[in-house]
């Protein structure tokens, strides 16, 4: 795990789902029910279910299995990351895929029922409704395609992720001392400082990285003081305390308290965008509710939730996640084909004369959480190597030790003479 810059706070645990695609759904029912915004959030709601309910769908599902095995993961400490950055990522490089890895890709992410080019289209509309969202709150997204200058890329592949996801298409020469540096630095510009070195160094196998970063930074539309801000205890997932700054304020939000759960939900900028935080009502300390956490109790809680004053307490909090399992994960979860050594990835879309498969994805996700609101960031690479199948290894037979010989007639194996060399 890459150490955290953010050294002079508690690394606490809480759920967030800022990012999650998840929570776009949860963004626009509650806008539903503020005062004066009832037709415009009606009107975005039926905008987003009918051109995106799809990939919206089904990426909830991938939110929480992923939020199921990072947990199980990160016993005792805090995590964060961003599923729509690796969906994206992904989604260009679906772009590259063909035969049984295109299709095991596409139902991985749920969107099997759609064409190449709907699925495309449906992630451009989507990044755009996202960052058009909500005019005081920033959120960007940005895509960028970086291939060895001497590795020979199917135009379809590039020109796709330019125009359906408006990727920068750079060539580079991968063996250049510098290269990782000038990588990085793109990641440094478009997560406005928060990410800055994913990239350590280039393997001579490798031909193409697909990159997607996202940028968040919302004020809060209810505004904590800072002179509020006390030092409180905090249980951590072992049961031991700590003194965390706590911020407070008492406003009207929609929350939820029942015997069950806890639920806050704060909004950003304009109402669009929430920070929503799910606590356990009987005070656990370990995160086996994160485990467990589905779906469909988020989708219940949701639905519960009720405007009125209540006096909130959220820690100021800022967590530097390096989801370094990411792979591994994705593959027990069953994405496969794309990561084999076998010969079964196959993404003859990006060449159509060596055989590639994906190395590595890295994932990385930051947050800061204070009085004046939140700002994040999340970067996800996909690294992609010719395959190495080369020549079979050669069996080597030294007679450098006592053997037995025989003499005989291939064709009938009758053996003529039969003998020991001993070495002398």
């Amino acid at each position: 795990m890459i150490a955290s810059p953010f050294n002079s706070f508690p690394r606490i645990y809480l759920i967030v789902s800022l990012f999650t695609l998840s929570s776009l759904l949860l963004f626009s029912s509650c806008d539903l029910m503020d005062s004066g915004k009832e037709a415009i959030e009606e009107e975005s709601k039926e905008a987003v279910s009918e051109a995106r309910k799809k990939i919206i769908e089904e990426s909830n599902t991938f939110t929480f299995d992923l939020l199921s095995m990072v947990a199980q993961e990160n016993a005792q400490e805090s995590f964060f990351l961003s599923p729509l950055s690796i969906t994206l990522a992904f989604g260009m490089a679906l772009n590259g895929a063909y035969g049984y890895t295109y299709d095991q890709m596409r139902d991985f992410f749920g969107l099997q029922g759609l064409s190449n080019e709907e699925i495309n289209e449906n992630f451009q509309a989507l990044s755009r409704y996202l960052t058009e969202r909500d005019p005081l709150v920033r959120l960007q997204i940005a895509n960028s395609v970086w291939y060895r200058d001497s590795f020979e890329v199917l135009t379809d592949f590039l020109e796709a992720n330019r125009h359906f996801f408006d990727a920068e298409i750079e060539s580079l020469d991968f063996s250049d001392p510098k290269a990782p540096d000038i990588i990085n630095a793109w990641i440094h510009e478009k997560t406005h400082g928060l990410i800055d070195e994913m990239i350590e160094d280039i393997s001579p196998q490798t031909v193409l990285f697909l990159i997607n970063a996202l940028y968040f930074q919302g004020d809060w539309a209810i505004q904590f003081d800072p002179e509020q801000t006390r030092d409180a205890p905090f249980t951590m997932v072992n049961g031991e305390q700590t003194m965390v700054p706590m911020m407070q304020v008492s406003e009207e939000f929609y929350h939820y308290s029942g015997d069950d759960w806890k639920v806050i939900d704060v909004p950003y900028g304009d109402h669009h965008y929430r920070f929503t935080a799910f606590l356990p009502a009987d005070q656990k300390s370990d995160n086996n509710f994160a485990k467990s956490f589905s779906r469909q109790q988020y989708q219940d809680l949701l639905g519960r939730l009720s405007k009125d004053t209540v006096d909130v307490y959220i820690p100021r909090f800022e967590i530097d996640f390096d989801y370094e399992n990411i792979k591994e994960d994705l593959i027990h979860m069953g994405l496969t084909y794309p990561f084999s050594k076998d010969r079964l990835a196959d993404f003859s879309r990006i060449s159509a004369n060596e055989p590639l498969e994906i190395s590595d994805v890295m994932h990385r996700a930051v947050i800061s959480v204070d009085e004046e609101g939140s700002e994040a960031a999340a970067v996800t690479v996909i690294e992609i190597i010719r395959t190495s199948i080369g020549e079979p290894e050669r069996a080597v037979i030294r007679l450098n030790r006592p053997f037995i010989f025989f003499i005989r007639d291939a064709a009938s194996d009758s053996i003529l003479f039969m003998g020991f060399y001993a070495g002398t």
